[in-house]
This record gives C-alpha cells, structure tokens and sequence, in this order.
C-alpha cells in the first residue's frame, strides 16, 4: 500500500511538471536602450551626449492561468548597453570615464495575453524588481584608477507586445518596456529606462 501512494505521488508530480512545462516559455530578445548619456572631457570643457545603445533580454514565463485572457509569471531580465564615456586629455592631465561592469534590470512580475488569432497574441506585463547599474571607473593621468561603485536601485517594469506564432514550438516576438528607477543612474538624467526588443520565443 505504501510503495503504491509513493508511485502515485511520483506520478502526479511528474505529471504536474509536464502541464507546467507545456504553459511555459523563453524568449531571447535583442534590440535597443536609450537614449543614454556620453560625457566629453576636453581641457576644462565637459560635454555630455545622448545616443541608443544595444540591449538584451532573457524571459522565463510560466502560465498559472488560462481564461479569456491568460495569466503569466514571468521572469525578465534585461541588460541593458551604456554609451562609454570619453575623454581628451588637457595641458594639466585628465580623467577617462568607462564602465567598471554590466547593468542589470530585473522585475518579477505578471504578463497578461489575450489571443484573438490562433498565430498572434498580444500581452501586456509589468512587475517590480531591483535595477543594478555598473560605476564609472576614471583614470587619472598618467596611471591613477580611481574605481566606481556600482548603484542599486528599486525599479517598476512595465509594457507589452506581441507574439507571431510559426510553429506550436517557436514564435516571432516584438517587446517593448520601460523601467522606472531613481533618478541619474546608468547614464539617463530622468528615471526611465525604455527598451524596444525583438527576437525569438521557445514554448514548452
């Protein structure tokens, strides 16, 4: 009797994990960031420019419940590029700005699909997570590195797109976001982050 409840629990769990992994699925998305700010340092003069920078997306996300409209948790992360400071350097020494390491947005959070064809659907999603962007080293000639600490942030996500689908197993996807985080980090003067994103989706 024992060893039959044991198989029958193995059973059900494994069977759990089966529906589970067939709502699931991964996206891989590649696009653009921005607009994020270049500092200029000629001499005494500081110049400070905006341009878009590439981005990446890995996206976990698993159904947990199917209606009209179907409900997901998801799991985006997101890195962003930055523009990498340069610097000119004057009659009385200078000092080089670069990225000390990678910046990271991460929001667990809902995504809600609605599919009024049975190729395309569309979601929407947001979520609340933490935002982690990389310190400005500065090299102060001739050979002094001065090392930036990396700033930490709370960060809201939200957005939505849409899914062409080209098998059961693969779809096209199209994604765009934006991050609310504090002010003046990651090379953006305001608290956006924004995002355009296109790639793959793999569902299982």
């Amino acid at each position: 009797m024992r060893r039959t409840l044991q198989k029958a629990l193995w059973i059900s769990m494994i069977g759990a994990c089966a529906a589970l992994a067939q709502n699931s699925d991964l996206a891989l998305l590649g696009g653009i960031s921005g607009p994020r700010g270049q500092t200029t340092i000629t001499g005494g003069t500081v110049t400070v420019s905006g341009g878009v920078t590439p981005s990446f997306q890995i996206n976990y996300a698993w159904q947990v419940l199917q209606r009209a409209a179907d409900l997901y948790i998801e799991l985006p992360l997101v890195i962003p590029g930055r523009v990498r400071g340069t610097v000119i350097a004057g009659p009385g020494g200078a000092a080089v700005a670069g990225n000390s390491g990678p910046d990271v947005l991460f929001t667990p959070g809902v995504r809600l699909k609605f599919s009024p064809e049975s190729h395309v659907s569309f979601y929407a999603a947001a979520g609340f997570g933490v935002a982690s962007f990389g310190g400005t080293s500065t090299i102060v000639l001739p050979a002094t590195v001065v090392p930036g600490s990396r700033q930490t942030s709370p960060a809201l996500g939200f957005g939505g797109g849409i899914d062409l689908r080209l098998t059961r197993l693969l779809s096209l996807r199209g994604d765009v976001r934006d991050f609310l985080t504090q002010s003046g980090l990651g090379g953006v003067t305001g608290r956006n982050h924004a995002i355009v994103q296109a790639g793959i989706a793999f569902h299982f």
